[in-house]
């Protein structure tokens, strides 16, 4: 119980180097499960020292309760000390969002479920191996299975230890995929650890090869589980559902980014003069949005500086307009369309955030050359 308070603060350091992606539930509640690369260890450390008391003391003593319940005893103080550092890191870093918000469960119940996974996995190593070498593969296996695929290949091998790396924007939510995959791993992980327990601490008459059917089934299954995730890239999220967005003055954001309403209002209206200006028909849109959706342009930035959300509106317009958000295999018409939106930016007075100068040899946009290049850019197909 001691060490929860070591492990809470260190935790605690964990989040403030490694801020979350947005003021938003899911992406704090993500940037607290990054600190499991801390939990984890220090549980499996203390449930290893646990285990090698009960080790120690294993057929010198009658007891009369039933090996699990001997276990559970000794690990009771170790997951109280592990939930209790949870709820802290949850109420230091959910109840400081704008807004307040629930983050769903996925990210909770992976907390808790890679807590217990560990936990049991360092009392398995602790009634297997020497004093030693168990206490240091208690600190070391955790902690390298959780802070180290994030940097590994295929990237998908990220989304398997229930630590969701570089997640969520306000416009994303975690993948059930994730949760599923991490769950049939920890939950491979935890089985293994409850089988070699059971052989430990059972009977002599007991044979093992209920244990051992058990651990190779849940091997098995955490193969197969893993497999959903392999569809995943680098990240763990999807898009939120757009039935949340809040639109006002044809600006669409979502409830966490409201403080950047203004600010976008103002440089769309300005955008919009700015492209009326340069003889190019005007964007006959109902509303603006983050997101590529029906009756959505997928333009609006969660800035709250105008001059950063014209600059942003200015570089994306073009493309939205022409259907090439996604689509960058045509050198002639990226060209075009950075032209235009370099155009926009000078007009607007957001030169500053102009990029790298137009290629040697390429013309020098002008507003009178505008509607020609708007011309030759044609739509993207698809």
């Amino acid at each position: 119980m001691l060490l929860a308070v070591p492990c809470a603060v260190l935790a605690h350091l964990f989040v403030t180097m490694n801020p979350p992606v947005a003021e938003y539930a899911p992406a704090r509640a993500a940037a607290v499960s990054l600190t499991m690369s801390v939990v984890a260890p220090t549980l499996s450390f203390c449930a290893a020292w646990e285990a090698l008391t009960v080790r120690a003391l294993w057929g010198l003593l009658t007891v009369d309760r039933p090996w699990w319940r001997v276990l559970l005893g000794r690990l009771a103080p170790v997951l109280a000390a592990g939930l209790l550092v949870q709820l802290v890191l949850y109420a230091g870093t959910l109840l400081t969002s704008s807004p307040i918000g629930w983050p769903g469960w996925q990210f909770p119940f992976l907390f808790l479920f890679a807590m217990v996974t560990w936990a049991f996995f360092g009392a398995a190593v602790a009634l297997v191996l020497g004093r030693l070498l168990a206490i240091t593969v208690a600190l070391l296996v955790p902690y390298l299975l959780t802070s180290l695929p994030a940097a590994w290949e295929p990237l998908w091998l990220r989304h398997l230890n229930g630590n969701p790396f570089d997640c969520c924007a306000t416009d994303q939510v975690l993948d059930p995929r994730v949760t599923i995959g991490s769950v049939a791993v920890l939950g491979a992980i935890l089985v293994v650890s409850l089988c070699v327990v059971r052989v430990r601490l059972a009977p002599s008459q007991d044979r093992p090869l209920i244990p051992l059917l058990t651990a190779l089934g849940a091997l098995i299954a955490g193969v197969a589980g893993a497999s959903v995730v392999t569809d995943l890239g680098a990240s763990p999220a999807r898009p939120r559902s757009a039935s949340e967005l809040v639109c006002r003055s044809e600006v669409c954001l979502y409830p966490e980014d409201s403080a950047a309403f203004d600010a976008n209002a103002a440089a769309w209206v300005a955008v919009r003069a700015s492209w009326s200006g340069l003889g190019l028909p005007a964007p006959m849109l109902e509303r603006v949005g983050p997101i590529p959706a029906e009756g959505m342009l997928a333009i609006t930035t969660t800035s709250s500086d105008v001059t950063a959300a014209k600059a942003t509106m200015a570089q994306l317009l073009p493309r939205a307009l022409a259907g090439c958000l996604t689509d960058f295999g045509d050198t002639g018409r990226n060209e075009r369309l950075d032209a235009l939106s370099v155009l926009l930016m000078r007009d607007l007075g957001v030169e500053e955030y102009l990029g790298s100068p137009p290629a040697v040899g390429s013309p020098e946009p002008t507003p009178a050359r505008a509607q020609q290049l708007w011309r030759e850019t044609g739509r993207c197909v698809g």
